[in-house]
């Protein structure tokens, strides 16, 4: 072929090679392109490690907390130690039959009229009518460990702990076998900065009545 035909030939055949060269350059570009784009996706899958690592922690906390409150004593609401009293949540006199036990049926029956009526003006929040009731159920019935309990109850609500201290320690001298009137005179104790006779009275509580470990710290 003429010296300018095969000029053309050689010149068509170096683009080509170069085109190719150029593709190739481009893919090598494109191709670690992706792999850094593939290496910078990567640190979004490593930080989920932290989070589930917090949760792991957190769940502890979860088991700690409910075990501590299982381990916890339930405290009762209520029970003897205010049933029939001033205290009493439910404010009702429906079990309250029997408060006087001591003198004839005439005499009993007048105090549990006192009894009954001091209740009721207690838990209106009436405390001195409620006080003159249980003064009259005690003149019927001197020796009703439950009108001394309850007029102390009150004497305690009006802040007059001497009062209170002095009808409860009548309570305990009337009825030594009942729980409540030692747990009870334990909390007046405690008021009154007696910490020693206070846990003397609450150990005594326990030995006449298991049942109030509920209630005593």
């Amino acid at each position: 072929p003429p010296p300018r035909a095969i000029a053309q030939t050689e010149a068509r055949a170096a683009g080509a090679t170069t085109k190719r060269s150029d593709d190739a350059d481009s893919a090598i570009v494109v191709s670690a392109r992706r792999r850094e784009s593939q290496i910078a996706d990567t640190p979004i899958t490593v930080t989920t490690a932290p989070a589930a690592a917090d949760r792991a922690r957190d769940n502890s906390s979860e088991i700690i907390v409910t075990g501590a409150a299982r381990a916890a004593p339930k405290r009762a609401a209520r029970g003897d130690w205010n049933a029939c009293t001033v205290n009493d949540p439910s404010q009702s006199l429906s079990r309250c039959t029997r408060l006087a036990t001591t003198g004839n049926r005439k005499t009993r029956e007048r105090a549990q009229t006192y009894l009954a009526d001091g209740l009721q003006k207690a838990w209106r929040g009436d405390a001195d009518a409620a006080l003159t009731a249980f003064d009259q159920a005690i003149a019927v019935a001197p020796q009703l460990a439950v009108a001394y309990l309850n007029r102390g109850l009150v004497y305690e609500r009006k802040g007059d702990l001497d009062r209170a201290l002095a009808d409860l320690d009548r309570a305990v001298r009337y009825a030594p076998a009942e729980a409540r009137g030692f747990y009870l005179r334990s909390l007046v104790l405690r008021k009154t900065g007696d910490p020693d006779r206070a846990r003397a009275d609450e150990r005594r509580a326990v030995e006449l009545d298991r049942r109030y470990e509920t209630v005593v710290p």
